[in-house]
């Protein structure tokens, strides 16, 4: 009988904990009462439980203490922050997690077609794979596998390849694809004739190009080597996750930075790609102790100014005015069949300008690969070089048009034509079975509201109700939002008599009615869905382990 009171006594407290949780409220002091009765709060910490394990597990590689936000907040599926006109992509999410993962190479990798491994794979897969065909090892620290059954068997290679080329299609995930089968006929070719991993993931939330790029140079997720999403926390400010593009918060070494020493930096590194939140696919450059300044080219000044940061990176001279953009600019305005200096109706740059949705830049990137492969001699001895890109623009087509529209096929058809033109180079220039391609992307695209109902959550409304609530002003209380987080000002919080835990519970209860705008009537399909709430989890990113910890 003692033992049966003990089980009870035990039971009985833990159902007292669970009520604990569960009782959250907005009666607190300098609340504005209880919630209405058609939106009851059912509690931050019992929302969160109820995620897919899967999901949490995501998010938890996504997250490192004292970088990433406070607060974690996921979207009920399919909505996203953004706009009816703008989409976004970051979430723990199947349909967003999903990318290809594509190796080519006759005599390196297996002609095996698309493979379905009995383990699961991710981006963090990618470094160590191609670490195993260069002969360096990564740290045994890193979740990232070797992709052995895609390999040719080591002592059935000729050596190491004469160069390893990495792209990434970014935004160029598997429902893109799926969307548009017949778009890419060399990348098919490549899946065909080379290995093509079957349910290839990110495997970390948020699924951000930073973060993801970052997995794939160091083959571990955020948790680990720190880059956590476009901005971070570094103690009390929340600044860019690569300031005047310096690599000094990427905390691991990237397969590039290992790689290039072991051949005493005999090995040619090289990277062009739209932005800095690019650079920890292939490393820190001279920021690494006993490294050198690998070639870094970004685009990112938007009027076709090359960038680099030279403290730690070269930026070839050559590359300043290299011919073709007004072909490309041709090629693009004939693609929609009409020849009229429009794109489906849209402008096109009259002059070089990268981070525009639409194809000319990626076209254009494609000579400046060129330049550089020919003029720095990439491929032609026998150390291995490594060369990463990135192709951004079908990321922008999914943000600006959605990947459901026509523009998009349009892009992926010509970045799919680029890929052929690298290859017929690299067979010429550095012979055929000579050298390695490997393609993924870093994430999928966001989902059309109107076509699934997903609901586009306003986030400086989702701040202001939050501000309101709490007596705070925004500019004081938010340091930084993004699609799956919030940074918090800890001492105006602290001044607010704010925990974590409050606001968690708040923005739980957020509905479509309050997050549209004030008097104004909700757009058509959605006007029967005013109280249905937005989030399907918000909890402090602190408690993340109690949370694993109930729902595992």
């Amino acid at each position: 009988m003692d033992g049966l009171k003990r089980v009870g006594a035990v039971v009985l407290g833990s159902v007292l904990l669970v009520g604990a949780f569960l009782a959250y409220t907005r009666d607190r002091p300098g609340g504005n009462g209880p919630r209405p009765e058609e939106t009851p709060t059912a509690g931050w910490f019992a929302a969160a439980c109820e995620l897919p394990i899967e999901q949490l597990e995501r998010i938890q590689r996504g997250t490192m203490a004292g970088r990433s936000p406070e607060i974690v907040v996921v979207p009920k599926e399919p909505n996203y922050f953004g706009s009816f006109q703008i989409a976004t992509h970051s979430g723990p999410w199947d349909y967003i997690q999903g990318v290809p993962l594509v190796l080519y190479g006759p005599g390196y990798i297996q002609p095996k077609g698309p493979l379905t491994l009995d383990r699961p794979v991710t981006v963090a897969d990618m470094a160590p794979t191609l670490a195993d065909l260069v002969g360096t090892p990564l740290p045994d620290d890193r979740p990232g596998r070797p992709l052995t059954e895609a390999l040719v068997p080591r002592s059935e290679r000729s050596g190491p390849p004469k160069m390893i080329l990495f792209v990434v299609w970014d935004g160029g995930g598997t429902n893109v694809l799926t969307r548009w089968p017949n778009a890419y006929p060399n990348l098919k070719r490549l899946m065909s004739e080379g290995v093509s991993i079957n349910d290839a993931s990110v495997g970390s939330s948020p699924s951000v190009t930073p973060a993801i790029h970052a997995t794939m140079g160091t083959g571990a997720f955020p948790d680990q080597h720190g880059i956590v999403d476009i901005p971070l926390r570094k103690g009390s400010r929340v600044p860019e996750s690569y300031p005047n593009k310096s690599p000094k918060n990427l905390e691991l070494t990237t397969l590039a930075d290992i790689y290039d020493k072991a051949t005493a930096n005999e090995a040619l590194i090289g990277l062009i790609a739209e932005r800095a939140w690019h650079l920890g696919m292939m490393g820190h450059g001279a920021f690494t102790p006993g490294g050198d300044k690998d070639i870094a080219v970004m685009s990112e000044a938007g009027d076709g100014t090359l960038v680099t940061n030279p403290k730690f990176y070269s930026l070839p001279p050559y590359l300043d005015g290299i011919p073709g953009f007004e072909s490309d600019r041709e090629i693009t305005d004939l693609s929609d069949n009409i020849d009229d200096g429009l794109w489906f109706g849209h402008k096109i740059p009259t002059e070089h300008r990268a981070g525009a949705a639409n194809p000319v830049w990626t076209r254009y990137q494609s000579r400046l690969l060129r330049a550089v492969w020919e003029n720095e001699g990439f491929g032609q001895d026998d150390v291995t070089d490594m060369f990463f890109t990135n192709f951004k623009e079908i990321d922008l087509i999914g943000h600006v048009y959605n990947y459901t529209q026509p523009e998009m096929r349009s892009m992926v058809e010509h970045t799919d034509v680029v890929l052929g033109e690298m290859m017929e180079y690299l067979d010429a220039n550095v012979g055929k079975g000579e050298w390695v391609i490997a393609l993924t992307a870093d994430h999928g695209s966001g989902p059309d509201a109107y076509k699934t109902g997903a609901w586009p959550i306003d986030e400086k409304r989702l701040q202001i109700d939050i501000a309101v609530e709490f007596g705070a002003r925004v500019t004081e209380l938010f340091q930084a939002q993004r699609p799956t987080g919030i940074w918090l000002d800890e001492e105006t919080m602290e001044q607010h008599g704010v925990t974590n835990e409050e606001l968690a519970d708040f923005v739980m209860d957020h509905t479509i009615r309050q997050n549209w705008k004030e008097g104004k009537r909700l757009p058509a399909g959605y006007r029967e869905r005013g109280n249905e709430e937005l989030f399907a989890a918000v909890f402090p990113t602190d408690r993340l382990d109690e949370v694993m910890e109930c729902a595992g």
